[in-house]
């Protein structure tokens, strides 16, 4: 069997994998969260991995159009931008996707080199993509913030609502003093 043919023949199997693997690197109680729950208000997350990944896989080993993978990776990689990820761990589904096929290469027994550096080439693309457009996201955070901080309005988005802060000074100055006459 050839790399190819393996990554049509067992796609669903392949995708539920690395959607899986993916679905991982989130704490133990999200990605249990992201794993279950099928719909899209209640679990965005895991719902926009999923599509992405699966609209991904299409574009790069079915209908072999790597180029347009931007569109599909772009609404996954800000969410992950937004999170607590290292950028290493934001962008590594490239290399986990690379860790699913491998191991089912070696499953099926499929000995295929020219077939595998094909598919590699192209898994390298989508990780190139996807730092790109987290350096990008990025980019755009701390442009937002820096934005923020020269505005003012960084001291409203620190602290919380000016009402509560308003109030918590306030509650700091009510103690009384006693006058002695």
């Amino acid at each position: 069997m050839l790399v190819a043919e393996l990554l049509i023949d067992r796609k669903g199997e392949i995708l539920d994998s690395w959607v899986d693997q993916v679905l991982a690197t989130y704490p133990a109680d999200g990605s249990r969260i992201f794993k279950k729950e099928k719909d899209k208000f209640a679990n965005p997350v895991g719902v926009a991995v999923k599509s992405s990944l699966w609209s991904v896989y299409a574009l790069l080993f079915e209908k072999n159009e790597p180029e347009k993978i931007v569109e599909s990776l772009e609404h996954m990689v800000q969410i992950r931008a937004v999170q607590t990820f290292n950028p290493s761990e934001a962008v590594s589904m490239a290399y986990i996707l690379k860790r699913v096929v491998k191991d089912f290469c070696r499953k099926d027994k499929v000995d295929d080199h020219e077939g595998w550096l094909a598919f590699e080439e192209k898994a390298d693309i989508l990780a190139y993509t996807m730092f790109d457009l987290y350096s990008a996201c990025r980019e755009r955070l701390y442009q937002t913030r820096i934005a923020e901080i020269k505005s003012g309005n960084s001291f409203t988005t620190d602290r919380g609502c000016p009402s509560k802060l308003l109030d918590e000074n306030a509650a700091g100055e009510t103690t009384l003093k006693s006058i002695t006459v």
